[in-house]
């Protein structure tokens, strides 16, 4: 008879003479990561998931889970009741500017109460900019070496906070020796000496007799500790003899390049390889022995000194193809010639044409096609730069004086710098501006376009100030503090007694998408910008803190730019006039005051004597409303995007030529005999849209704005839609037309010269509309990224398509179009975008209108 006691077998034998028999089944323990790829891919924003399920047959008591890889920890789950199965989801969230990411290793080791115990381990890819990577850039498979020959490692480390140590591992470690003096197998940055963010070790082996492979790992450790590894390669050793066989030879290219892209060409022999190279032909019937064929490039390299069996070469295509000849079909192959006495020579047997637009060839995602060795691919236009640090670009402005492109990367805290002259970006870019730099502008001189040398205004969206800078000292000029505006509901209440009652609105005041204008002096000839007069128009970036009907809203203002803390110099204005519903209207009392508390202000800017209704719950705009200022600084142009509250977006329009008044006011705000005095000062800017005028676009649109552009008067204005639309409208916000252009791409900026009226008609130049402004019907358009990967070019006035640009890569966040002006050559167009790779710079074709001039005026 067996008798179950206390979940333990009761059976007496010489091994266990107390009659109990111990649990020897093991838990069962499983980990799951919620993603189907392999290894599973998650954003460290969103944390680190995965589940764990975990049974026994009589009891858990601990859950140990270990991580290791990309990040290092170690928890453990105690059970202190009967626990026989659970199951428990884990999210691990990471703080800001976290290290933690990469290839990650989690082992669950589940125990039971008899100590019995099993384990289960996933791998997860933790996606983060700022985590340790690991790369073995060589060899890389399919990777052959021969005895008494050389091998080349090269292993790259990536990590902001910095690089401790890189370098790689051998198995078995005697098959190889280093000839260096004295030999090392890793490179180690030790404090106080820098530790930097990316390193590359490389260094070359000799291959050993009697061994037919080894592996070749790459590793790193960071300076937090964290300890990473590349996936190995098996390296196989053959023996040279009589060779009389070529090279094996293959390259990998992506299938649209650039002029300036690369393409890597791999050669293997066990005799070694001598020479290394690439030809690329426009005929593309081309084939060996190119009898009569001239090549439009050869490139080869002499590497025998190397003595190396294996050899991998990456080569700059330099393709002597202008943007205006582009795009262009072409076959590329790779070459190679070993070092065998008969000197072996042949063209790509295989290759790899990468379909994919990841930054890296080797990044995760990226598609790949196999080939013959000949491949045809796609050249187009525009040359593509990494930014110098990655992260994110919010805005851009082009300085065609510098032959600067500015650029505000929000997530570094910087403004980057690119000299167009060398195509290259500054590595220090400017650190000044404050810890988020998003809206940027250039500083005014005239009303006829003229813009300083030297001074640019940026919008700092991590504090409460604009940044005055100085491009050329990369400094920051002075810091334009901005004030706090409280919006606030005026009411006169009448029970239990008659009294003003004021409900108080603190709205955010930080800075989002700024623009700049300024008002010229009076009587002057070149409409120069008065000193008093220059003024940033801007959007505030929306806190979650502000008060309902503002939680995640945005309002608009303007700030004039000055550098002194006297307050009777200084101006802000809270842009109320977009927001009022008109007199004997139905709606809120609007009160605005103007705290400026660091010098001791408190002004009521906008009295309820004035009687201003708004819909308080309206007047709000969205979280993400863009700024654009013309390109003579006499109008700004406004689009309210990003998450909005209302079913159809709005859009504004400001002039600096009509008047900005400050008027004092005071007034009874009860029937006599009660006094509820009010006082103070009614500041209006009758350059503002009102909202009449915003309605009527509302009505003939309803679109979610992505992006907005305007020209150089602010007589032709574009608002891009969310979904695939262009909507042209004229200075009065009335709507002249649609094109259709895709989503997902917002980008979109017109010809630098364009000063066009679509709502007038066609006088000639110099003072008319005719062409683009200046009677060139070329400069009437505007430049849209597109989602099939090419810039198109709509006609401003017909709205129909004149040309489509073939580049590599989406562009994916700001459009430029800027004129780029060298002394003694003509003048011509760039264009600039975001992509995900960086910034690509295209020379933009001269394009042909194929419409005709608008009609004339009508008399």
């Amino acid at each position: 008879m067996v008798a179950l006691v206390s979940g333990l077998w009761a059976c007496e034998t010489a091994r266990n003479p107390g009659g109990v028999q111990r649990d020897l089944i093991p838990p069962i323990i499983t980990l799951t990561s919620p993603g189907t790829s392999v290894p599973d891919t998650q954003a460290i924003a969103g944390g680190l998931h995965f589940t764990v399920d975990a049974s026994d047959n009589l009891g858990l008591k601990d859950i140990q889970l270990t991580y290791s890889g990309g990040y290092l920890a170690q928890t453990d789950t105690l059970f202190n009741t009967t626990v026989t199965s659970v199951t428990i989801g884990k999210t691990i969230t990471f703080p800001a500017n976290s290290g933690a990411g990469g290839l990650i290793t989690i082992t669950g080791t589940a125990t039971d109460g008899a100590g019995n115990s099993a384990s289960s381990t996933i791998t997860i890819f933790l996606s983060n900019v700022q985590a340790l990577t690991v790369t073995l850039l060589a060899p890389v498979p399919p990777a052959v070496a021969a005895s008494g020959k050389n091998i080349p490692v090269q292993v790259e480390a990536r990590q902001l906070g910095g690089i401790a140590t890189v370098g790689f591992i051998i198995t078995p470690r005697n098959a190889v020796v280093d000839p260096t003096t004295p030999p090392t197998d890793s490179l180690v940055f030790t404090p106080p000496a820098r530790q930097p963010p990316d390193t590359i070790y490389s260094d070359t082996l000799t291959v050993q007799s009697g061994f037919t492979s080894f592996t070749v790992t790459g590793f790193a450790v960071d300076a937090g500790g964290r300890r990473a590894l590349s996936p190995p390669v098996t390296v196989t050793v053959q023996t040279p003899g009589n060779d009389v066989t070529p090279p094996a030879v293959s390259h990998s290219i992506s299938s649209r390049v650039e002029v300036n892209d690369n393409v890597t060409v791999h050669a293997t022999d066990p005799s070694g390889i001598s020479w290394i190279g690439f030809r690329v032909d426009t005929a593309l019937n081309a084939a060996p022995p190119f009898t009569g064929i001239v090549a439009l490039k050869v490139d080869t390299v002499n590497v025998s000194a190397g003595n190396l069996t294996t050899v991998d070469s990456t080569f700059a295509l330099a393709l002597p193809l202008g943007d205006s000849a582009l795009p262009k079909s072409v076959v590329v192959r790779g070459y190679a010639c070993d070092l065998a006495t008969a000197r072996n020579c042949a063209y790509s047997q295989t290759s790899t044409v990468i379909t994919g637009t990841a930054a890296r060839p080797r990044a995760l995602g990226i598609g790949a096609l196999s080939g013959a060795g000949v491949d045809t691919v796609v050249v187009v236009a525009g040359i593509t730069r990494p930014l110098p640090l990655g992260g994110h670009i919010a805005d851009a402005i082009y300085n065609t004086n510098r032959r600067e492109l500015y650029l505000t990367n929000d997530v570094l805290g910087r403004v980057e710098v690119f000299d167009v002259a060398s195509k290259t970006f500054s590595p220090s870019g400017i650190v000044t501006a404050g810890p988020v730099p998003w809206g940027i502008a250039l500083w005014p001189d005239n009303t006829l376009g003229r813009y300083s040398n030297d001074t640019i205004v940026v919008a700092d969206a991590g504090g409460t100030e604009l940044s005055i800078l100085s491009a050329g000292t990369r400094l920051l000029l002075w810091r334009q503090a901005l004030p706090n505006f409280l919006i606030e509901k005026y009411s006169i209440v009448q029970n239990p007694f008659i009294r003003a009652e004021i409900t108080v609105h603190d709205v955010s005041d930080r800075p989002q998408y700024v623009g700049t204008v300024c008002r010229a002096t009076t009587g002057s000839a070149t409409g120069a910008c008065a000193s008093d007069s220059i003024y940033a128009i801007y959007s505030t970036t929306p806190t979650p803190s502000s008060t309902s009907p503002f939680s995640g809203r945005a309002t608009l203002r303007m700030e004039k730019l000055i550098n002194t803390n006297n307050p009777s110099q200084l101006f802000g204005h809270l842009f109320w006039e977009l927001g009022d519903l008109g007199a004997n209207v139905t709606g809120d009392t609007l009160r605005i005051v103007m705290l400026r508390p660091s010098l001791g202000v408190s002004q009521v800017v906008l009295t309820a004597c004035k009687a201003v209704t708004v819909d308080m719950p309206s007047f709000g705009l969205g979280d993400q409303t863009f700024v654009r200022n013309t390109g003579d600084f006499t109008h700004a142009f406004v689009g309210e995007g990003g998450t909005i509250a209302a079913s159809f977006a709005r859009v504004f329009a400001y002039s600096a030529k009509d008047s900005l008044r400050t008027r004092a006011d005071s007034c009874n705000m009860a029937p006599a005999p009660t006094l509820i005095p009010e006082a103070g000062t009614d500041d209006q800017d009758f350059g503002m849209s009102p909202g009449t005028h915003v309605s009527d676009f509302i009505s003939n649109t309803g679109v979610h704005v992505v992006a907005v552009a305007t020209n150089f008067n602010g007589l032709t204005n574009l608002v891009r839609a969310g979904t695939d639309s262009i909507y042209y409208l004229d200075q009065g916000l009335r709507l002249s037309g649609t094109s259709s252009v895709g989503a997902g791409t917002p980008g979109m900026d017109m010809n630098y010269n364009h000063a066009f009226d679509p709502g007038a008609g066609c006088t000639p130049p110099p003072t008319g509309t005719c062409g683009g402004g200046s009677g060139n019907l070329g400069e009437r358009m505007v430049f849209a990224a597109s989602p099939d990967t090419s810039i198109v070019a709509f006609d401003t006035y017909f709205f129909n398509q004149q040309k489509s640009i073939k580049i590599r890569d989406p562009i994916i966040g700001p459009l430029r179009v800027a004129k780029d002006s060298v002394a003694g050559q003509p003048a011509t167009q760039l264009l600039f975008g975001i992509t995900a790779r960086g910034l690509v710079v295209v020379t933009l074709p001269t394009i042909t209108n194929i419409n005709a001039q608008a009609p004339p005026v009508r008399r």
